[in-house]
């Protein structure tokens, strides 16, 4: 009997618990969901392990910065049923249940739950999740996704607007109601003062005789507070979104891009920069150098979006030149500064309006509207006729200029798309396994620096910076074609679309004779030697009645700040890394730093390890493996060494807050 009160009180304690408990604001998740990822890959681990005790402690930590998740309270309970605490894991499950995990039956089969599934109160919470179903959890807003009429504005607020936690982006949730007059009546609508744009004849006339989709249906959302809007008007049915006062309050309304809109083709465009301090940067260099962004915006890319954003500083500017480490398809750059972005977001929409209905379907439902619009725009670009144009740097620069852009070809070419001629889009990975090791080298070890070589790896683009020393490097990679229409099997072609091509070799991968680069394996060997300026490979992929489509990106990037020699059999001399040329180096890719290496190899060639100097004044040596020398022997071999740690150090220079230092990391232990 005493048991039986203790457990209704300690119930009646936890309920009140849960009742004080609130789960966060959807705004704030940006937040806290990067320590979730961290703590959902832990929990992972130690479920692999079988450590109930440490999936509890994970669980209470995630509970910290995401009070009444029902998916963390479901997990602790399943913990605490674990480490054989009733009381508690029925507390917690009753909780997960309370705040929105309704999954009646998952709950009664779940194993982790066999030490309390006798307990009435089990089956009770059961039932309980099984009532509550499709209801909304304690303490959040009932998701009300609202009927938006074509050529409305939907407001994103905490009624249509969740958090995906798998993608770590917002989704809005709503639907745009079918238009009162057809297509054809929105023709007289259209202003008729720009003939180099959606207002042009063709396009009018094609939607007054109803034989392309329109803009209906489309999104436009501005990421620049208002700074270079869209004319939303120009384009009937495109529907307008707008951020509510919570969002605002939260800044998640402004810069890059953060939200999912399922069904829907959405245009976009930021005309801002970052220009403060050392770090200054277009949000178009952001996408590719602040962690995060570059998946992020694959992501979007690979549902429908088209997003423009203007180069200001980092391109074509005098004494600057193009200073992006690598080039993406799942954003459009446009030379110039605010509102230049205008020609190529009106443009897209130029070709959203002039594709015929099922064509634009298709586009949709096989999620390539963002693909599809980057190989018009490179296609269609003045000077670019041939297949061969198409596949050479002439369609391809890092950012897109006014004078090419041929909007009304760019919408006749829309205009003749069918289904079937809609290209697939191609999708990267890096290959490194036993039947093919590729040797990719090791930060602090191979070359000076904490981060990897990889800037950035998603589908469509990947980047390599190219910190190691050695003169020759091979890159294997993996292309795939998807969205193919009927999964038509598909080809590849790759191509130096930037820099120099003489120093780029792309065969088929060593041992291989069915997998070769038509097929979508492509070893790539770069020269590092002499190359000053970035190396961009393109991949493309058609099928049987495409042309080649959307390209996807492979850059190799040499650190502009580093004045290298190499010795005649190739292998490394010298690295001078205190930018003796005194060009400009994103700091957010190289760190500066103020030392020069200078290597030293034995008869046969082999490495023996580098002297560090500074101001032409040695200072430290390292053996082959980068350990620092602290003691010789008498023949001038290493005796003892100790592992380094590079680390970034600040300075009291605001126009240089950090540079790359190093220190000692561990003790000195015997070199063999």
């Amino acid at each position: 009997m005493k048991k039986q009160i203790l457990a209704i009180l300690f119930a009646a304690a936890a309920a009140a618990a849960a009742a004080e408990e609130k789960p966060l604001p959807v705004w704030r998740m940006p937040q806290v969901w990067p320590r979730h990822v961290q703590l959902r890959q832990q929990l992972i681990d130690v479920l692999r392990r079988g450590d109930p005790v440490k999936m509890e402690e994970i669980c209470r930590e995630a509970l910290k910065i995401l009070p009444g998740d029902a998916t963390w309270h479901y997990n602790l309970a399943c913990a605490l049923s674990q480490n054989q605490k009733p009381e508690g894991a029925l507390a917690e499950l009753e909780k997960a249940i309370d705040f929105g995990f309704r999954d009646a039956d998952g709950i009664a089969k779940d194993a982790d739950f066999a030490r309390i599934r006798e307990n009435p109160r089990f089956s009770e919470l059961v039932e309980k999740a099984r009532a509550l179903k499709g209801t909304p959890g304690r303490g959040q807003p009932a998701l009300v996704p609202p009927v938006i009429p074509a050529g409305g504005t939907v407001t994103l607020n905490e009624t249509n607007t969740t958090w995906n936690y798998d993608a770590g982006v917002f989704e809005a949730h709503f639907h745009i109601a079918e238009p009162a007059m057809p297509i054809a009546s929105l023709a007289a609508t259209f202003r008729k003062s720009e003939p180099a744009s959606p207002e042009n004849p063709s396009v009018r006339t094609w939607i007054s005789n109803g034989t392309v989709a329109g803009n209906l249906g489309d999104v436009y959302v501005n990421r620049d507070l208002g700074h270079s809007p869209l004319t939303v008007s120009d384009f009937p049915g495109i529907v307008n979104v707008l951020y509510g006062p919570a969002a605002h309050a939260a800044q998640v309304h402004v810069d890059h891009p953060n939200t999912l809109f399922p069904n829907c083709a959405v245009f976009g465009n930021i005309s801002r920069a970052r220009l403060k301090g050392a770090f200054w940067r277009s949000y178009g260099r952001a996408s590719l150098t602040d962690p995060g962004l570059a998946p992020r915006m694959d992501l979007l890319y690979r549902n429908n979006q088209f997003w423009v954003i203007p180069a200001h500083m980092d391109f074509g500017k005098k004494d600057i030149g193009d200073v992006f480490p690598g080039v993406a398809p799942f954003q459009c750059i446009s030379v110039g500064s605010s509102w230049s972005d205008q020609n190529f977001l009106r443009a897209a929409l130029a070709a959203s309006a002039s594709f015929p209905q099922k064509t634009k379907q298709s586009i949709i439902r096989r999620h390539l509207m963002g693909p599809t619009l980057q190989w018009l725009l490179r296609r269609t670009r003045r000077g670019v006729e041939t297949e061969d144009d198409y596949l050479s740097p002439l369609a391809h620069p890092t950012a897109f200029d006014a004078p090419h852009l041929d909007t009304v070809r760019i919408a006749e070419t829309a205009h003749a798309l069918r289904p079937e001629q809609i290209p697939p889009i191609v999708s990267l990975s890096i290959i490194n396994s036993r039947a093919h090791p590729i040797r990719y080298p090791v930060a602090g070890r191979d070359y000076p620096d904490s981060i990897s070589e990889i800037l950035y790896a998603t589908p469509s683009a990947i980047c390599f910076v190219l910190r190691a020393p050695d003169g020759i490097r091979p890159f294997l990679l993996h292309a795939r074609a998807e969205g193919a229409y009927e999964s038509k099997p598909a080809t590849f072609a790759w191509r130096v679309v930037h820099g120099d091509a003489s120093a780029v070799k792309i065969e088929t991968p060593p041992g291989e004779t069915a997998n070769t680069p038509e097929k979508g394996f492509a070893q790539i060997t770069v020269d590092r030697r002499n190359i000053k300026e970035r190396i961009d490979v393109a991949c493309f992929a058609k099928t049987d009645g495409t042309d080649w489509g959307a390209p996807a990106f492979i850059s190799f990037f040499p650190i502009p700040q580093e004045g290298r020699v190499y010795r005649p059999d190739g292998q490394i001399a010298s690295i001078d890394y205190s930018n003796p040329e005194g060009v400009y180096s994103d700091p957010l890719v190289s760190l500066p730093r103020h030392w020069k290496d200078s290597y030293s190899y034995d008869d046969a060639g082999h490495l023996l390890g580098w002297t560090r100097s500074y101001n032409g004044k040695d200072a430290a040596a390292f053996t082959a493996a980068g350990d620092r020398i602290v003691e010789r022997r008498g023949d001038g071999t290493p005796a003892k060494a100790v592992h380094v740690k590079y680390t970034p150090r600040s300075t009291n220079d605001p126009l240089e807050p950090l540079t790359l230092s190093y220190l000692d990391d561990g003790v000195p232990f015997e070199v063999k």
